[in-house]
């Protein structure tokens, strides 16, 4: 039998209802698999209890750990691939986080549960199940990192969490998904586009986000710096700009070399320098401001974090922020 490895991590799908009807951290990784027997007799099982966490709970320094285990895991040439089973509110970043960070070929998948373990119809199961025939697929191989849910596979850069709690919440937008599930076949239907990536870093940068609102000004901006903050991402409108109040603070932020990164709350679509107007995205780029294409705000937050943690030049920087992150 193939060997796969299951890092759990906590989430729903590690929870029950309590006697008080709420929902709290109560199922292991071997408590998952010994819940679905077909899967022992389908591979053989190195599973590991990275931790029992709500993702609520998961901090970019928890997420650097969980890829040394990953790289570590690797080590086994027999290893497949990895399952991580992990809460849905910050599986996105934790799976950009390892997509930055893991060079290995093989395929980590991220799988969770909008539903907890009490629940008749919960959607753990299915989600395990599904990760394992993906961790299986010699077709796997050489996709990055990947999100397996609602017999759906999604790229960990393009994916986000759009409902609280329908089991469909996870969307890819208009690029779409990159494979599905269908009577127990996997079938493909895109190879994403490949990620920059990082040596695990030894150290992560301190990054802060700023949403942008109407009537803001920059003293919220020049607050982060007096928190000794690293870099700033700001969520902007539209393509990417903000009230014209902002805009000084950031000419004085970039003029101390601290990196100011725009992204738009608009959940899809590039953000670009393309408006002249005050405040407009072509003046925050005058301004010293780097746009990120289409990657969302948390991710850009991460990708910051372990850039500027190893010393990566503005140039650098620049380069990779104008591509969207892709390699």
């Amino acid at each position: 039998m193939q060997k796969i490895k299951l890092i759990a991590t906590g989430g729903t799908i590690a929870m029950r209802k309590d006697s008080f009807g709420k929902t709290v951290p109560a199922v292991t990784g071997h408590d998952l698999l010994e819940s679905i027997p077909e899967l022992q007799e389908s591979a053989f099982w190195d599973v590991e209890e990275f931790s029992n966490l709500a993702s609520c709970n998961f901090n970019p320094e928890r997420m650097l750990q969980l890829a040394r285990r990953v790289k570590e895991a690797f080590a086994d040439p027999d290893c497949m691939g990895i399952i991580i089973t992990h809460g849905t509110d910050t599986l996105e970043e934790t799976a950009y986080f390892l997509e930055l960070t893991v060079k290995d070929s093989r395929p980590v998948i991220l799988t969770a549960s909008q539903r907890d373990a009490s629940e008749r119809d919960s959607d753990g199961p299915r989600n395990l199940h599904n990760s394992m025939r993906i961790a299986m697929d010699p077709h796997a191989k050489e996709r990055g990192v990947l999100i397996a849910l609602n017999e759906e596979i999604h790229a960990a850069r393009d994916v986000r969490k759009l409902h609280t709690s329908h089991v469909d919440a996870f969307s890819s937008g208009e690029v779409g998904s990159l494979g599905s599930i269908d009577h127990d076949e996997v079938l493909w239907h895109r190879k994403p586009e490949p990620s920059v990536k990082f040596d695990l870093p030894e150290k992560l940068a301190k990054v802060m986000i700023c949403k942008g609102y109407t009537g803001m000004d920059g003293r919220m901006l020049e607050c982060m710096v007096d928190a000794q903050v690293e870099g700033i991402v700001i969520e902007a409108f539209g393509r990417g700009n903000l009230p014209p109040e902002v805009v000084p603070s950031i000419g004085k932020i970039t003029a101390e070399n601290i990196p100011v990164v725009i992204t738009s709350r608009c959940l899809f679509g590039r953000t670009a320098p393309v408006y002249g107007y005050p405040g407009g995205g072509a003046e925050l780029q005058r301004r010293g401001a780097l746009f990120a294409g289409d990657l969302s705000t948390e991710k850009v937050r991460l990708l910051l974090s372990i850039a500027l943690g190893q010393n990566v030049s503005h140039t650098r920087l620049k380069e990779i922020l104008s591509r969207g992150g892709v390699k």
